[in-house]
């Protein structure tokens, strides 16, 4: 399941998405790739948290690594590759259940 050739595309564009630090990723090709993993997964009865932990892994193979800043309990802003990582995971709920947000 994760060597399918949607994986290999939504890690490839998070690498990119890692390499451009000037410009904002396109959260609706991001989004659009992390809904077709978790079709997948949810198709091949996968439950929702381990959806989560696997597009986790995906990103975490791509480079992406959430701080630990994103645990902390303070109204700061997230960097941007821990907002990135949110929005994966967001993506990914919303994707499993079927009720995504606009990008």
């Amino acid at each position: 399941m994760l060597n399918s050739p949607k994986v290999s595309a939504l890690r490839e564009s998070l690498v990119r998405a890692l390499a451009v630090s000037n410009e904002k990723p396109d959260d609706r090709t991001l989004r659009d790739e992390v809904c077709a993993v978790v079709d997948e997964m949810k198709a091949a009865g996968w439950p929702p948290e381990r959806a989560i932990i696997a597009t986790k892994q995906i990103a975490t193979e791509a480079g992406l690594r959430e701080s630990r800043a994103v645990l902390a309990l303070s109204n700061k802003e997230l960097d941007a590759r821990d907002a990135l990582m949110a929005k994966v995971v967001r993506w990914t709920i919303e994707c499993y259940y079927d009720v995504l947000q606009p990008a």
